[in-house]
């Protein structure tokens, strides 16, 4: 997600971590391995721009994962090409630890189904090495269409004498996807209108040129509020704290219940010893009840997985996305 102004507001929570203690005063200790590693700074990149919602959350987790490690953590913003410059950089990157990618749902689970040439493979180039968490999406309607939860939504779907719209931030994007996964679940067609970016989706939504669209939570929470918009289904495991109202897409029986996974990844063939130190570096960051709760006011579900668990999962992400871009016949070439 690039979505630089709606994370902004939020980059004080950054800062305001030192107040809460989220540093040297938690008593956070290196992370002892058999090698010497890490013995110089270690580089993470953001495939996005600076300021966008993924290097709000890596700065946010880089001071923690350093002091664990005993080492600095430089972030680097490598922006362009949904993710895939500064993905590429990192899986070229010698694999000895000290350079790591911000990794998603959208560099490494659906770009890569979407292009016939990447200037890597998603699942030979790299090493999942620690997950942060999922960022929660949710189904927005314009308030003209009187639907009150999903049910009502693909039955008026299914009655229009005209398709009702669903707009995106683009073919391919993420939004794209989860909306294509919901019809082919509930059986229903709906006319895709993809915008340049997500500030003129959600204008269009807001305006009632789109009917319907699925957007991250940080774009839409406060549009909800002022009522220029209504949420009707949450891609969530869980309800959130701040909108206890609003129901999971899988309470109302579609099975979009994870929003976009967001994580650490590493050129391959990682060493096992610098994998375990940095995987216990970040799940120890991640686990912090402080930066749980820090995550989540960025709308970042948190969740730790262990190896080689994690790895599985990236690798079932993988299929997955790919067999609904698949299905849906989605393509980019």
């Amino acid at each position: 997600m690039t979505a630089a102004t709606d994370f902004g507001r939020r980059r004080h929570l950054i800062a305001g971590l030192g107040a809460l203690g989220l540093g040297t005063a938690l008593g956070l200790r290196p992370v002892r391995a058999a090698t010497d590693y890490p013995n110089r700074p270690i580089r993470i990149i953001v495939p996005w721009a600076a300021g966008g919602g993924g290097d709000v959350v890596v700065r946010l987790l880089a001071t923690g994962i350093g002091e664990r490690l005993g080492q600095p953590v430089v972030v680097d913003n490598r922006g362009g090409a949904t993710g895939t410059i500064g993905s590429a950089i990192a899986a070229k990157s010698a694999a000895d630890g000290y350079t790591l990618v911000y990794g998603s749902a959208d560099s490494h689970s659906i770009v890569p189904h979407l292009y016939k040439t990447l200037p890597y493979d998603a699942r030979r180039d790299f090493t999942a090495v620690a997950p942060i968490g999922f960022f929660p999406y949710a189904l927005a309607v314009h308030p003209s269409l009187p639907a009150r939860n999903v049910a009502e939504f693909v039955q008026l779907a299914k009655a229009a004498k005209e398709r009702l719209t669903y707009g995106s931030w683009g073919v391919g994007s993420s939004g794209q996807v989860m909306v294509e996964s919901l019809k082919l679940q509930a059986g229903v067609d709906l006319l895709h209108v993809p915008y340049q970016g997500t500030a003129p989706l959600m204008m269009g939504l807001v305006a009632g040129q789109v009917n319907s669209a699925i957007l991250p939570m940080p774009l839409v929470e406060q549009h909800a509020k002022s009522g220029a918009i209504r949420l009707l289904g949450l891609t969530s495991y869980e309800r959130l704290p701040g909108m206890p109202d609003l129901p999971t897409m899988k309470e109302q029986g579609v099975a979009l219940d994870s929003g976009i996974w967001v994580g650490f990844m590493g050129p391959a063939n990682l060493p096992a010893d610098v994998l375990d130190k940095i995987h216990a570096a970040i799940e120890a960051t991640v686990s912090d009840a402080r930066m749980q709760d820090a995550l989540r006011k960025l709308y970042v579900l948190p969740e730790v997985k262990a190896q080689p668990a994690y790895q599985a999962f990236i690798n079932g992400e993988y299929d997955r996305w790919g067999k609904i871009i698949q299905a849906a016949k989605i393509t980019l070439e």
